[in-house]
């Protein structure tokens, strides 16, 4: 049953799909990429000045639909909102690219359709072509019956919709900022040495005492380590895909870190397999990847700090991560700063092997010397920087509730099964 005043209608009918765009080859636009999509987020992340020699071609409020595996799968699907008016952009051949048809259709509103399940699971199913490369057919929507309300209905949905998007971005961003302050302040305190004193005042330009060390000169007191000396490492746990089976425990994968590091919380495997002790997770544990499947090695060496969010009741770590733990209760905030230094990643490339697979040799973590501060300076940078990871628990909190409650409403919303006020102006 579907409200009296909601038309039953053909996708296509009410969508344009690919629709026309001007582009002159060979001239300079806004591209973007497969790369620059984050499943089930709004916004394009990315975005970068090419020349433009074919692909899908798009506008300001068109939506970039994923159309093949597992990218679709995966849920990336965005709003186009980086353009100015009257400028075209381009991208992938691999998207669709779908438009609101004036008078008929609200663009915000095509967007959320299009992410809702009854475009999603049909288009998915859809699917033709071999294996790992299959693609969802431009005809596909002329088979997706849906339940279109009024323009100004579409609008007041979409409405409750982005505002919820909205404030996912808005602490999304907030976590960057937060992750940035922190990185600032690791690199003034331990690149830079300029930790306060025991007057407040910043060490080395206030003239603290420097000694040589195998790593140039460093403060007095302060020495160069191994992590090997402050650090266990533990290969996570092997595991067989007939154990990928629905369950409340769940393996942390290579997916459960983003290029460049940081935690996914899209990463996760529901598993039923056997798996030690050692290799569970708990929430503020450190894990690191040790393979990688980017061309790039954008994620190989990269750390992540793992926040379960209350999703499951047992996460373990599978055998494409490393669980790092600190030894005699070692700062674990100063070992995730400084797995993310790109010093620490270059070192860790240099223990890389593979071509088409990357592989991080186990004595990577171990080997790599750093400057170890004096604990009392230790301590301090721990009173500061566990507040900040405090907020970004907080933040990641808020998101998945957000998201839990977009994915409730999203559906019941485009059946009409829960009905909003229509805004007037």
């Amino acid at each position: 049953m579907i409200p009296e005043d909601w038309e039953e209608i053909i996708f296509s009918e009410a969508v344009e799909t690919n629709p026309k765009r001007e582009l002159k080859k060979g001239s300079v636009a806004k591209s973007v990429g497969m790369e620059d999509i984050q499943p089930f987020a709004r916004r394009i992340s990315n975005y970068t000045l090419n020349e433009f020699k074919g692909g899908s071609k798009f506008k300001n409020g068109d939506t970039l639909f994923a159309r093949i595996t597992p990218s679709l799968e995966n849920g990336k699907t965005a709003f186009v909102d980086i353009l100015t008016d009257g400028e075209t952009g381009f991208g992938s051949t691999e998207f669709i690219i779908l438009a609101a048809k004036n008078g008929k259709t609200d663009p915000y509103y095509v967007h959320y359709l299009s992410r809702s399940p009854v475009v999603r699971n049909i288009a998915i199913k859809s699917m033709t072509g071999t294996s790992g490369r299959q693609r969802v057919e431009n005809d596909v929507f002329d088979n997706i019956t849906i339940y279109l309300p009024k323009i100004e209905e579409q609008q007041s949905i979409a409405k409750i919709l982005s505002n919820l998007d909205s404030k996912i971005e808005l602490n999304q961003q907030m976590n960057k900022t937060l992750e940035a302050i922190g990185k600032a302040i690791f690199k003034n305190w331990f690149i830079d040495f300029e930790f306060p004193n025991e007057e407040g005042k910043p060490y080395k330009s206030s003239c603290g005492e420097m000694v040589d060390s195998e790593l140039g000169k460093i403060p007095k007191g302060w020495r160069s380590a191994k992590f090997s000396e402050c650090v266990n490492v533990i290969k996570g746990c092997s595991y067989r895909s007939n154990d990928l089976k629905e369950s409340q425990t769940a393996l942390v994968t290579l997916k459960s870190i983003n290029r460049g590091g940081g935690f996914n919380q899209g990463g996760y495997k529901e598993y039923v397999g056997e798996y030690s002790l050692d290799h569970t997770l708990k929430n503020g544990e450190i894990v690191v990847a040790q393979t990688d499947l980017t061309q790039k090695a954008e994620v190989i060496g990269r750390p992540a700090v793992v926040n379960s969010l209350g999703k499951y009741s047992t996460l373990v770590a599978s055998l494409d991560l490393q669980i790092i733990r600190p030894k005699n209760n070692f700062s674990k905030y100063f070992i995730y700063c400084l797995l993310k230094t790109e010093d620490f990643h270059n070192h860790a490339l240099s223990y890389t092997n593979g071509t088409t697979v990357l592989h991080l040799n186990k004595n990577a973590v171990p080997n790599y010397v750093f400057v170890e501060p004096q604990k009392i300076i230790l301590d301090k940078f721990d009173d500061v920087i566990r507040h900040i990871h405090e907020k970004i628990y907080y933040c990641e909190t808020e998101i998945q509730t957000l998201t839990n409650t977009k994915d409730l409403l999203l559906p019941k919303l485009m059946s009409g099964k829960i009905r909003v006020p229509i805004e007037t102006s």
